[in-house]
This record gives structure tokens, sequence and C-alpha cells, in this order.
């Protein structure tokens, strides 16, 4: 149990910063920044190279905000050493410096490795926020949670060591709580939806 609750501790400011940058996206603020990151380009076969879903907003949206939410926690860390100390990272100096250094990592390889499971969807012909069908939908919909937990981990990994098997249990658990959050903000905005309806 505590293995896990260090990997949560951990990379907190990203689960927050995922939330986060969904309503950045949806929202009007830096609306010039939503243009497709591989700006309509198609491949030969005819399909886009990543998607409309990919955008200079969300991309850039994600390492901000998980740079502000590594600051901020930190800050919160430092008041509470107990959950200091079941950082993977508490070995560092928990200053804004360290933090906005760390956190700039974490967001960065989040944003990366979530654009190469886009290209490999398009090429299967899965429209950009569709998952797949058949066996294959659940082979994207692992994908779709874990992609990038695989560059925030290896980013964990390089200030604290790890074996190959904490490595992917670490990914699989970072994957499961992006699922449950993509779960629980579809049945609140399902709410949302049906609630405006009755009114």
């Amino acid at each position: 149990m505590k293995t896990i609750m260090m990997m949560y501790v951990t990379v907190m400011p990203v689960i927050l910063a995922e939330v986060a940058n969904r309503f950045f996206c949806k929202s009007d603020i830096l609306n010039w920044t939503y243009q497709p990151i591989d700006g309509g380009f198609c491949l030969s076969d005819g399909r886009r190279f990543l998607g409309a879903n990919k955008t200079w907003k969300g991309f850039w949206g994600m390492i901000a905000l998980t740079t502000f939410f590594q600051v901020v926690w930190g800050l919160i860390l430092g008041i509470i050493p107990h959950f200091l100390s079941l950082s993977l990272v508490a070995g560092y100096h928990n200053d804004i410096f360290f933090n906005l250094f760390f956190g700039f990592l974490l967001g960065s390889a989040y944003a990366l490795c979530d654009l190469p499971n886009s290209f490999i969807k398009r090429r299967f012909n899965i429209p950009a926020g569709h998952e797949g069908q058949g066996k294959a939908r659940w082979v994207f919909i692992v994908l779709d949670n874990v992609d990038s937990f695989i560059g925030c981990i290896a980013v964990v990994a390089i200030f604290s060591p790890m074996t190959f098997p904490y490595y992917v249990g670490y990914v699989l658990l970072g994957g499961l709580a992006a699922f449950l959050l993509d779960v629980l903000l579809q049945i609140t905005q399902a709410k949302r939806i049906k609630s405006l309806g009755r009114k």
C-alpha cells in the first residue's frame, strides 16, 4: 500500500493537471492556440498525421499546468512532512526551482507520449476522440490511459531509479487513475446535461 501511495503522491500534479487541462481546452482562454499540432497534414494514406484533437493549446496547457501544480503540490508537501516523505523525489530539495524543473519534465513527458497513440489510431482509421471497434477497442482503451504515464514514470525513474516491474506497475497505476478520472468526468458531465435539460 505504501508503494502505491508513494507513486500517487509523486505524480499527483500530473493527475490534477490532466483534469484542469480538459477544462482549459474547453474554455475560451487563449483560443488562438486551439490549432491542430499536425496543421491538418495527411500522409499518403489520406489520413491525418495526428488528428484534430491534438492541439497546441492542449499540448502547452498540459506542460504549463503540470509545472504549476508541481510547485503548488511542493508547497503543500512542505507543510505536511509525512506526505513529503512519501514522494519518490523527496531526496531532492523541495524548493520552487526543483519543482519548476521537475514539473516541466513531467508535463513535457506527458504531452509528448500522448502523441504516438494518436498517430497509431489514425493509421487504423479510428476518428479523433473515438475508441477502436471489436478487440482493438480494449487495446486502445488501455493505450489511451497509460501512454502518457509511460513518459511520466520514466521521468520519475531518472530521479528515483526503480526496477522494471516497478516501472510497469507504476505506469498501470497511473493509467488506472486516468481511466477512473475519465469515467468520473463523463458521469459528472452527463448529470450536468441532464440537470440542465430539466430546467
